[in-house]
């Protein structure tokens, strides 16, 4: 039995540095040079029935694994850094989309995709077979005249700076290389998600429920200051979300800060205290607040009591 006969075949070629392959499945007793024959058939045919993602399909993910191949080829998993094994119903599901995708498009999806990698360093190989599947289909919305909205816009940049960013760039890069269709920065958004969520190895719902808990501090701290996150000049204002986010942080680690002045402060800001500390309780999740987070309220509510003269006021 020869080792290559056991090597996995492309199907189609992401990026230069993903594939998408189909690993033999071979039993005890088969002949394998006669399997790797009728592999190499099949694949050069044109039976729909060969290109539907199963359980034996992966995706390999490697710096230059995809460079000069061509579907068919024979690749060996050794020079690949990361593999991914599709065996859910719903990763199958957009396995078949990428597979219908045109290649120019499938191509520049996945260069964009491969940038992001440069600046967030490695992420689940599934990003590139999910964010394929989600940005062709925005970018035929986008073609077609359809507005891409996302609600969670600053949210998500406060939330996640860092994939906020990358997707810019690769939204940049799409818009660059795309006839007839341009992205939004709503769209931009969608694609942090999922790259939090390849970066975490999770799905995309866990950093959506973040960006969602984070909105709904802001709309409660709004409503109990009587403020608006838009600033006197009619632009937005990122500075409540971002110092949130960062309280979050810091909170998550448990790592608390004290406050000296924190009874002067609970007296001369009263409103602003209270509104911290509810915040607090609900980041921590308990019904009152600990005495080891009461330093943390203290800096919230000084930053608060100058927030809400920079921001319009909701009446």
């Amino acid at each position: 039995m020869t080792e290559g006969a056991r090597n996995p075949r492309i199907i189609r070629v992401l990026s230069n540095n993903a594939v998408l392959v189909r690993v033999p499945s071979g039993v005890p007793g088969e002949d394998t040079a006669q399997r790797a024959q009728n592999t190499a058939q099949n694949t050069n045919t044109n039976n729909t029935n060969n290109t539907q993602p199963t359980q034996d399909t992966q995706v390999l993910v490697g710096r230059g694994i995809g460079f000069q191949r061509k579907p068919g080829d024979e690749i060996s998993p050794a020079t690949a850094d990361r593999q991914y094994l599709e065996l859910s119903p719903e990763r199958a599901q957009f396995l078949k989309g990428v597979l219908s995708l045109d290649p120019a498009v499938m191509e520049t999806i996945s260069a964009a995709v491969d940038l992001a990698v440069d600046l967030l360093g490695e992420l689940h190989p599934s990003v590139y077979v999910v964010l394929a599947e989600h940005i062709s289909f925005a970018v035929q919305r986008a073609g077609s005249g359809e507005q891409i909205r996302n609600s969670l816009v600053d949210e998500i940049r406060a939330a996640f700076p860092l994939e906020f960013q990358a997707a810019q760039l690769m939204v940049s890069y799409i818009n660059s290389h795309t006839a007839n269709a341009t992205l939004p920065v709503d769209e931009a958004a969608f694609i942090a998600l999922h790259l939090n969520a390849a970066r975490q190895g999770v799905t995309v719902k866990q950093p959506l429920a973040v960006a969602n808990e984070l909105a709904g501090l802001l709309r409660f701290v709004c409503a109990r200051l009587g403020a608006t996150t838009t600033t006197f000049d009619g632009t937005v204002d990122h500075s409540l979300a971002l110092e949130l986010t960062r309280m979050s942080n810091r909170v998550g680690s448990k790592q608390f800060r004290s406050n000296l002045a924190r009874r002067s402060i609970e007296r001369d800001l009263p409103s602003e205290f209270d509104v911290a500390q509810q915040v607090l309780c609900r980041m921590i999740d308990v019904p009152t607040l600990p005495s080891h987070a009461a330093g943390e309220a203290a800096y919230l509510a000084v930053f608060l009591h100058g927030w809400r003269q920079s921001v319009r006021p909701s009446t």
